[in-house]
C-alpha cells in the first residue's frame, strides 16, 4: 500500500476581487478566504498559499469506502459523491491547520484523515501522528488542529451495492515546508 496521498493547493491562482460571503466557489467546494491569493508571510507552508482541492501528488488517490458488509477502496473522482463529501472540510481544515502554523512551530508535515458521511452530511478532518511525525513539534501541532467538522446538505450515495449509511475516509499527508 502506498503512503497517504497529498492535498495540494491548485497550480494557478484563484483570483477574486468580491468579499468572501459572495466570492466565486473554487476546486476546493467553497467561498476564497479572505487574502487567500497573496503570498504566504515569510516561513508559512505553500499549503496555506491558495485553497485545496482533492488533486493528489505523491499518492494513490484512492479513498476507502465503508459499506455495512464491505470495505473497499475507490479512487476519487471529483464528480462523484466521494468528492462532494470530502471536498467541504477541505476550506475549514485548511484554515485551522494555517492558523496553527501562525502560532506554532510546524513539524514538517501532519497525516490528516477526512472521514465524510454523506447520508449525515458530515465530514471530519483528524490530525494525527505517527512514529515519523516530529517529536518536539508534532503533538503540540496535532493537539492544535484536533478536529475539524463541516456540515453540508445531506447526499444520497449509491457507492454500495447494499442499502445502509457509507463512511468516505481519505488520509492525506499534508506537506508543511515554507
Amino acid at each position: 500500500m502506498r503512503g497517504p496521498s497529498l492535498v495540494t493547493a491548485p497550480a494557478v491562482p484563484v483570483a477574486t476581487s468580491t468579499p468572501p460571503a459572495e466570492a466565486e466557489t473554487v476546486a476546493a467546494g467553497g467561498p476564497v478566504s479572505p487574502g487567500a491569493n497573496a503570498a504566504p508571510p515569510s516561513g508559512m507552508p505553500a499549503a496555506c498559499d491558495r485553497p485545496w482541492n482533492l488533486d493528489v501528488v505523491g499518492g494513490d488517490g484512492r479513498v476507502v469506502v465503508v459499506c455495512a458488509h464491505d470495505v473497499r477502496r475507490r479512487p476519487i473522482d471529483e464528480s462523484a459523491a466521494i468528492a462532494r463529501a470530502l471536498e467541504p472540510g477541505l476550506d475549514p481544515a485548511r484554515e485551522k491547520i494555517c492558523a496553527c502554523v501562525a502560532r506554532l512551530k510546524a513539524p514538517p508535515f501532519v497525516d490528516l484523515l477526512f472521514t465524510a458521511q454523506p447520508e449525515e452530511g458530515r465530514v471530519t478532518v483528524q490530525a494525527g501522528g505517527d512514529d515519523d511525525l516530529d517529536p518536539e513539534f508534532g503533538p503540540p501541532f496535532v493537539a492544535c488542529i484536533g478536529t475539524v467538522v463541516a456540515t453540508f446538505a445531506p447526499l444520497k450515495s449509491d457507492t454500495c451495492a447494499e442499502p445502509g449509511k457509507v463512511a468516505f475516509i481519505y488520509p492525506v499527508r499534508l506537506e508543511l515546508a515554507p
